[in-house]
């Protein structure tokens, strides 16, 4: 049997097939081609540019956050940064060589002639810059320029000093640069027309050559004939009350600035041109560029050339170019040449007027050296005018100010000058325009003015007083001095504040009111009665001198004038409001001045001071005014001190000796009272000492106590026992005394009246010094150490 035959499958045979197109292979790596060339092309038409820019220094660059701006746009950024040792465009310095992207539409600034440079915050002297920076960052900033393209360029370390944009650009020549910088404002008429644009030193170094740039719509105004002057800087007259400040703007006080103008004579010549050169002259007046007018004054007046100055509220207008004598020899003719921004200001409205120097911190003591000067009140008007009638001195008041106008009465000005300040609470609000006589020579009339937002502050009860000066008031403890400010005392002054009786329903003060104008704030705030007082007139008051009552002034002497006899002095004296009850019969009054002697020294203060009037009330309800004052204080008799709570005694001397008014009287060298008088005794053998003893000693004083004079010195002297000296005190050796004691307990006796005599003994007996008896005081004496 055989196997059964296998069949194999077999292959078919190949069979070739025409191709229908492009495999799908291909199509993704020519979709990437297309995709790179697209790419391509649109970074060749529209990608970022790399450039580089060398710098000197890195510092404030950021790696892909400092980016770079052009007209306030960002057109770019750095990328990257390297250093370049030795850099040949940085002279062999090393540099840092910034790479930076740049958008595609900022193509066209990248040339051969532009300027790159990073901007900082800078404080600069025109101005703030880049303030911007401090949260941003800084940046780098494009000049554009012009040439062929270019890649790689070195930055500037400032920014160009050229102005973009269209106008007029001028060189000024000058011997000194002065302040001005890169960016002065140039003015005309105090309005900027332009700037410094540049600088520099001229070839032969002789000068230097200032560029200015007037913009378009100014660069008319600038002719041939146009006048430039420096006014940078400024000049200052100042003190504590203000400083005024002369200068075109503030930009030019600090940067410095050029102003110029055109004078009259020049208005035809040619308009200026780029390239034009010009002097640049030191101010208005050298450049003979200001308004010229002619002052006439009615008298001869003391004016230099070229140094007398014409002032506006502090501010130079202008200054004396020539003074000469009128035709007729009867006043002065003087030129001035007046700043031309003033020039809308000289109409029939404008006055002038010569005011002397003074001595005040407004205009120093260099004004004294200048001399005279030329104020001016400038005003608009209906026409412009060139020759003016000048006063020789100012007016005394203008009513065209506004505020407040109040004339103010007094006996004299004091030290107040024209312009003094006006003082409420201390602040400024008014000034004194001037002062003239009235018109019967009696006083003078102050007139003032408040500035309006001060006006309604004064009512019909205002009272004003001077504040010139100094006030100052010394004695033995020290020498006060008070004084409103610094300026019042020099200029002089005058406050104001309400009356002592001030209303509400006071009515408010209208312009032409007048008050009085007081001496001082005490005069003005107090209200009393004057009374009149006869003196011998050798004790020294004078006026001002002031009447006390335990130490407190209760009033003041405001006149003094040979009585009708011409025996005495006849004082007028004011008190005040709450001391008018010294003006009642029974009132005393006495000279308190210097006193020294052998029993002590007293108000020795009055040595500076000068001596007072002490006043003593009476007991009299009847109003009294006229006084005969008392050349030292009244000593109480006899009758008085047994009136009195104390204890009066009377002694019985053979002489008197050392002892007088105010001698003390002691026990156990304790002062326990004082002698209040002597007199003869009725038949003249005897002297009558009056004693008084304090009300809390006069338990001590009893039927049996001995009194001897205790004036001098007890002096004893002996071989064994020496030398001895004995004396109640000091005050006694000097001024004399009187001293007692009490016998013990059992034989002192009874107490005694007033009135009880008593013999004074010459010294001591050695007994009596033994004596010491326990005497309860007078219960006044504990009530005293309460």
């Amino acid at each position: 049997m055989s196997d059964p035959q296998v069949e194999y499958d077999t292959q078919p045979e190949g069979v070739a097939r025409r191709s229908r197109g492009l495999s799908l292979v291909w199509l993704l790596p020519l979709i990437a081609a297309l995709i790179a060339v697209w790419l391509l092309y649109k970074d060749f038409t529209q990608g970022d540019i790399r450039a580089t820019i060398l710098f000197s220094s890195g510092d404030g660059l950021v790696k892909g956050k400092t980016s770079v701006k052009y007209s306030g746009v960002e057109i770019g950024v750095v990328n990257d940064f390297r250093l370049v040792p030795n850099a040949k465009e940085l002279n062999g310095q090393d540099g840092v060589l910034a790479e930076v992207t740049f958008n595609r539409s900022a193509g066209y600034l990248l040339t051969k002639d532009t300027k790159f440079w990073v901007v900082r915050p800078e404080v600069s002297l025109t101005g703030v810059r880049g303030l911007e920076t401090l949260v941003s960052g800084n940046y780098i900033a494009v000049e554009p320029g012009s040439g062929p393209p270019q890649r790689h360029f070195v930055a500037v370390a400032e920014p160009p000093a050229y102005v973009r944009g269209d106008g007029l650009r001028i060189t000024l020549k000058s011997a000194r640069l002065a302040s001005l910088s890169r960016g002065s404002p140039v003015y005309y008429r105090q309005l900027e027309v332009g700037q410094v644009e540049n600088y520099r030193l001229a070839e032969d170094a002789s000068e230097v050559e200032i560029n200015l740039f007037i913009r378009r719509e100014y660069a008319h105004l600038v002719h041939r004939g146009s006048r430039f002057w420096n006014a940078s800087g400024v000049s200052i007259q100042g003190g504590i009350s203000g400083v005024n400040v002369e200068l075109e703007s503030l930009a030019s006080l600090i940067a410095g600035g050029v102003s110029f103008y055109t004078p009259d004579s020049q208005q035809n010549s040619p308009l200026a041109v780029d390239g034009n050169e010009f002097k640049l002259y030191k101010s208005f007046a050298e450049a003979d560029a200001g308004i010229p007018i002619t002052l006439n004054f009615d008298r001869g007046v003391s004016l230099s050339e070229g140094s007398t100055q014409v002032i506006y509220q502090g501010i130079q207008v202008g200054e004396v170019s020539s003074v000469e004598a009128n035709k007729n020899i009867d006043g002065m003719s003087v030129k001035v040449l007046m700043d031309p921004i003033t020039d809308d200001l000289l109409s029939e409205n404008t006055q002038f007027w010569l005011a002397p120097p003074t001595l005040d911190f407004t205009s120093g003591v260099n004004d004294l050296l200048k001399g005279n000067r030329i104020e001016v009140d400038l005003r608009r008007g209906q026409r412009s005018v060139r020759e003016f009638d000048a006063h020789a001195s100012p007016p005394p008041r203008d009513p065209r100010v506004p505020g407040l106008h109040l004339t103010l009465t007094a006996r004299n000005t004091g030290s107040l000058q024209r312009g003094a300040s006006l003082y409420y609470r201390q602040m400024e609000v008014g000034r004194v325009q001037g002062m003239a006589l009235k018109g019967d020579g009696s006083g003078v009339e102050v007139y003032v003015v408040i500035d309006p937002p001060y006006a309604h502050l004064v009512n019909n009860e205002s009272r004003f007083w001077n504040v010139s000066g100094l006030r100052a008031s010394a004695s033995l403890k020290g020498i006060e001095v008070e004084t409103d400010s610094l300026l019042s005392m020099v200029r002089g002054g005058i406050a104001f504040g309400s009356g002592p009786h001030d209303s509400k329903s006071a009515g408010q003060a209208v312009s032409g009111d007048s008050f009085p104008l007081y001496g001082s704030r005490d005069e003005a705030m107090e209200e009393g009665i004057n009374i009149y007082i006869d003196l011998t007139g050798d004790e020294g008051l004078k006026v001002g001198a002031p009447l006390r009552y335990r130490g407190i002034q209760v009033g003041e002497i405001t006149a003094m004038r040979l009585n009708l006899n011409l025996d005495g002095v006849r004082a007028r004296a004011r008190l005040y409001r709450r001391a008018e009850r010294f003006a009642r019969s029974g009132t005393r009054m006495w000279v308190v001045g210097p006193k020294i002697g052998l029993g002590g020294v007293d108000h020795l203060d009055t040595l500076v001071t000068g001596p007072f009037l002490e006043l003593e009330p009476g007991a009299g309800g009847e109003p009294q005014t006229e006084f005969v004052a008392l050349a030292a204080k009244p000593e109480p008799d006899l009758a008085d001190t047994m009136m009195m709570p104390g204890l009066a005694l009377i002694l019985d001397a053979p002489r008197r000796g050392s002892l007088k008014r105010g001698s003390p009287v002691y026990y156990r060298q304790v002062q326990v009272g004082q002698v209040t008088g002597y007199q003869l005794g009725e038949l003249a053998d005897r002297v009558y000492i009056y004693v008084y003893i304090e009300p809390q000693f006069r338990t001590l004083v009893r039927e049996h106590s001995k009194f001897w004079n205790a004036s001098g010195v007890d002096v004893n002297f002996g071989v064994m026992t020496g030398l001895d000296v004995h004396t109640e005190s000091a005050q006694a050796l000097l001024a004399g005394g009187i001293a007692f004691a009490t016998p013990n307990n059992a034989e002192m006796g009874l107490e005694v009246e007033s009135g009880s005599h008593y013999p004074l003994y010459g010294k001591p007996e050695n007994d009596w010094l033994l004596w010491s008896p326990k005497i309860e005081l007078y219960p006044a004496l504990e009530e005293s150490f309460k």
